[in-house]
């Protein structure tokens, strides 16, 4: 994201407000405002801090950093690493033990999960594990996702 933008946006609004007051006043005000840039920046910079620790709180097992590219923030999502890796499937033979799950779900999906499980070849049992066990051991899928933007303030 490009502060810049944002800065020459407040300057033109605050340079429009001055001009109105005369000649003069709006000279001291374009110093005034030029002595005032470095303490703009640094409020802009903690809102973008602000921002992404509240979208952080927001999302599950990521988090938003920031980082400066050419001395501009660049938010980036990416995984906390508060998320336990599975553990390792069981070796053939070594899954003697098994466990019972009751599983409440609408008819309709009952339905369509017996007509996959049918078209795969499979008993819906079969079907419904071996799908749980698919999604449970794929890393997700982009893991990191970049949002470019510009924040108009």
């Amino acid at each position: 994201m490009q502060l810049n933008h944002a800065i020459s946006g407040l300057e033109a609004a605050v340079e429009t407000q001055l001009r109105l007051a005369g000649p003069d006043v709006a000279e001291a005000g374009t110093h005034f405002l030029n002595a005032l840039m470095p303490a703009i920046r640094e409020a802009m910079m903690s809102v973008v801090t602000m921002a992404s620790t509240e979208i952080s709180s927001q999302l599950a097992n990521q988090k938003v950093d920031i980082r400066l590219v050419d001395g501009d923030p660049e938010l980036v999502v990416g995984d906390d690493g508060s998320q336990a890796s599975p553990p390792p499937p069981p070796a053939p033979g070594e899954d003697d033990n098994e466990a019972r799950i009751t599983l409440r779900l609408p008819g309709y999906l009952k339905d369509l999960i017996a007509e996959a499980a049918e078209h795969s070849g499979d008993s819906v049992n079969t079907f419904v594990v071996d799908s749980l066990k698919s999604s449970a051991t794929t890393p997700r899928r982009g893991a990191v996702t970049r949002h470019r933007t510009t924040i108009e303030l």
